[in-house]
């Protein structure tokens, strides 16, 4: 199938061409493979064609971009040539989360799985040139995506019959280490996340951001402590982070790897969140060291197999340690360091919210859920079976402390209970706002006009510059239409989904924005569209103090 007419580029000079060392930064650590050469032509003939959208190509993609994006798509020809499966685990999981192939299109009988397809490389194009950007968003519809599409479409298919199989990258994206081993299984995950070319565009660049900032940032500091600051970024990005595609982390991509059928595949899906935090030293046996989280008083018991120097530890020693649950053993992961026993120190994460918030993971969360759902139906009952709440900041202590008191009544609480929680409420601060993380509420004399909005999977956020994107009767704000709010809102991380979703269910129809292209069109894909914009904050966590009620 002849995918396009363009015209044939004299060869590329040898200052402006694509090398081995270009094609190797989408690859892992130490890789190399006898068909490099092979992928590397057709990534150099990609590069030359591409310029025949000059200047459009230029004002999308700089010239290291272009390079970076011609070996890109080249290793998606190649998984699918060497049947790596880093493509078709993509598509794998997006089917189970849409039960449609593709997102943007209407896949028809000429598409062929596992194969080379005009779909698979438009929807690549976009999503290369949308992870580069920050303040924009190309349209997945965009005619130039199209027609570049169809330029390294007949590339590909003129090569397709005589591409070789790279049967060593296939086997290092198949994990063959040892199970029982969680840095093994680690590694693994590592590899999949930071170094697969479908991932490696965003996460490891993102990464590499961060190390970047490191270097500049830390100047002064000796190795040890700059090795120490950067490998806890590895260990929050392989923990913590998650992929534009999806809002996937590390341990959900190796899982779609290894399949549901795998016999270890409980043992990944079992792995916790990491919690990085400070211990105090208690006890240890043959097997295990026995450690309490400071802030919460929540006990640890740490495997010994993952702690090297065990026998250094002396009872209330201060211990600083990142901890990862995983086959029901907690292992050290990332770094530690101690320090006598210091009571002020000790005072301090006692008293810290974002210290016992780092567990909060491990309570029961079905207690949690259940306090968040009676907080959710008196806010509901309080504010006129609204979620929302348009308000002045100067009049916001006050409408919290009269729904809080309600709450607390329609609890039927003690007084010792209700006191407790307006303590905890105020200390822990579970309020979502984008103006500076000092004080918990607005101040008197604040006039801002702020959204309120009570999440469902969290609990009460605040927002102050959205209020023109509520056509609400109940909105004293509203003065029209402001189409940048409705697309900050989508797009920017901090607004929550489940804002973006009652804002859509209630308020789309409303506004013009949505009866025009691309946003129309962008409706019937907003679910993967909003994983991709919001990424980490895809998945809300419950901002609420759980109340011990009698």
């Amino acid at each position: 199938m002849n995918f396009s007419n363009t015209q044939k580029l004299q060869p590329l000079s040898m200052k402006d061409r694509i090398y081995i060392k270009h094609w190797l930064e989408l690859k892992p650590k130490n890789y190399s493979s006898p068909t490099d050469f092979y992928y590397l032509k057709i990534a150099n003939t990609i590069y030359s064609e591409i310029k025949n959208y000059e200047p459009m190509l230029s004002t999308v993609l700089k010239k290291n971009e272009q390079i970076e994006f011609s070996c890109f798509i080249t290793c998606y020809f190649e998984d699918i040539i060497s049947k790596a499966s880093i493509w078709h685990t993509f598509k794998t999981l997006y089917y189970q989360f849409y039960k449609k192939k593709l997102p943007f299109f209407d896949i028809d009988e000429d598409y062929i799985d596992d194969e080379i397809n005009y779909e698979d490389v438009t929807f690549l194009i976009g999503y290369y040139m949308n992870t580069l950007q920050t303040n924009k968003f190309i349209s997945p519809y965009n005619n130039f995506i199209k027609q570049l599409a169809y330029t390294i479409m007949n590339i590909f298919e003129e090569e397709y019959e005589y591409a070789p199989e790279n049967h060593k990258l296939k086997k290092i994206y198949q994990f063959n280490g040892n199970f029982d081993e969680f840095y093994e299984v680690r590694t693994f995950m590592r590899t999949i996340f930071f170094d697969t070319f479908l991932l490696k565009i965003d996460i490891h660049k993102q990464l590499n951001n961060i190390i970047i900032d490191i270097l500049d940032t830390n100047k002064e500091e000796s190795f040890d402590t700059i090795e120490l600051i950067i490998r806890e970024a590895e260990e929050e990005f392989t923990h913590k982070r998650t992929s534009k595609l999806l809002a996937l982390n590390a341990k959900d991509w190796v899982k779609a790897i290894i399949g549901k059928t795998h016999k270890h595949y409980s043992d990944i899906d079992n792995i916790s969140k990491k919690v990085l935090g400070v211990f105090l030293y208690k006890k240890q046996n043959a097997k295990t060291v026995f450690v309490e989280h400071i802030a919460s008083g929540m006990p640890f018991e740490i495997t010994k197999k993952s702690l090297e120097h065990h026998q250094d530890f002396n009872k209330d020693d201060i211990v600083h340690i990142g901890l990862v649950r995983y086959r029901n053993e907690w292992w050290f992961s990332g770094s530690l360091a101690k320090q006598p026993f210091d009571a002020d120190l000790i005072l301090d994460k006692k008293n810290s919210r974002e210290d016992r918030a780092k567990v909060n993971f491990l309570q029961d969360q079905k207690k949690l859920r259940n306090s968040l759902k009676k907080q959710e139906l008196a806010f509901l009952k309080f504010n006129h079976n609204s979620h929302l709440v348009f308000i002045n900041g100067n009049k916001i202590n006050d409408f919290l402390s009269n729904f809080y008191a309600y709450y607390n009544n329609s609890l039927k609480l003690t007084p010792d209970q209700i006191e407790n929680y307006d303590k905890r409420t105020k200390k822990d601060g579970y309020l979502k706002t984008n103006k500076k993380q000092i004080d918990l509420f607005y101040s008197d004399e604040d006039e801002e006009k702020v959204v309120m909005f009570f999440n469902p999977n969290s609990g009460i956020e605040m927002y102050h510059d959205i209020t023109n994107a509520f056509p609400d009767e109940q909105n004293p704000f509203f003065t029209g239409e402001d189409v940048e709010e409705v697309k900050s809102m989508l797009m920017n991380p901090f607004y929550s989904v489940e804002l973006v979703n009652y804002f859509m269910k209630n308020y789309k129809d409303k506004l013009s924005l949505f009866k025009k292209e691309p946003y129309k069109s962008y409706l019937k894909d907003l679910d993967f569209l909003l994983r991709f914009w919001k990424q980490d904050n895809y998945k809300a966590e419950i901002h609420i103090t759980h109340i011990d009620e009698k």
